[in-house]
């Protein structure tokens, strides 16, 4: 809690982010009719966007989605819990998405360099993370589907973020309003991988099994 007016005496994380909060508000004037039209009118998100927590990977940035353009979900390692595990958060986020607002296309992006996805390969405390410790087990399907491969270690780090967001776009089948929807043409799920060293977007592409460039899917 901020209890200071000396702005000095502020830890310099806060002080960022109250200078941060300064620009925006200058930013809001210059566009009040805009961040009005955001407050009255009903959101009309164009995507359903379900990423990993990752503060290196911006979903507005990477997509240039303006606000109201992207209902996001974001959590370790982009998981999609499967509807009988009965994780209230993000199964509600899909609902609401799908059957309230409208959205007809779910995207899953993961990335590269994923520390969710490495976590298993080191012991997890159990008394100070046993939320984190049950929370990566979403993960382990990945790690055992490429092990069992036998995908060289040098390409196993990339390989299991792939299979992962494989892994995460079965999960979203398993609600029924996605289901539901995906039968009935309505509603798109999507499974997409950014690479943070190289700021390109890889899709995978369901009918051949295979990942290619975002751009080269849609014919850009």
């Amino acid at each position: 809690m901020t209890t200071t007016n000396d702005r000095s005496a502020l830890d310099p994380d806060i002080r960022d982010a109250i200078e941060g909060y300064e620009r925006f508000r200058l930013e809001f004037e210059r566009d009040r009719t805009f961040f009005k039209s955001l407050a009255v009118a009903r959101q009309k998100p164009r995507l359903l966007w379900i990423g990993c927590s990752d503060s290196r990977v911006v979903p507005s940035q990477i997509t240039q989605a303006d606000p109201g353009e992207l209902f996001e979900v974001r959590n370790i390692a982009n998981c999609v819990p499967p509807a009988w595990a009965g994780d209230d958060t993000v199964g509600a986020a899909i609902e609401y998405a799908v059957g309230h607002l409208g959205i007809d296309d779910i995207v899953v992006c993961g990335h590269t360099g994923c520390g969710g996805i490495q976590a298993l390969s080191e012991p997890i405390p159990p008394q100070e993370e046993a939320h984190l410790g049950r929370w990566v087990e979403y993960t382990r399907p990945a790690h055992r589907l490429i092990a069992a491969a036998g995908v060289a270690e040098e390409d196993r780090a990339l390989a299991t973020v792939r299979a992962h967001i494989q892994f995460q776009l079965d999960n979203l089948m398993s609600y029924e309003i996605v289901a539901t929807g995906v039968r009935e043409g309505r509603v798109g799920i999507h499974g997409w991988l950014y690479d943070m060293t190289e700021g390109e977007i890889q899709a995978y592409d369901g009918a051949t099994g295979t990942w290619r460039g975002l751009l080269e899917m849609t014919g850009r």
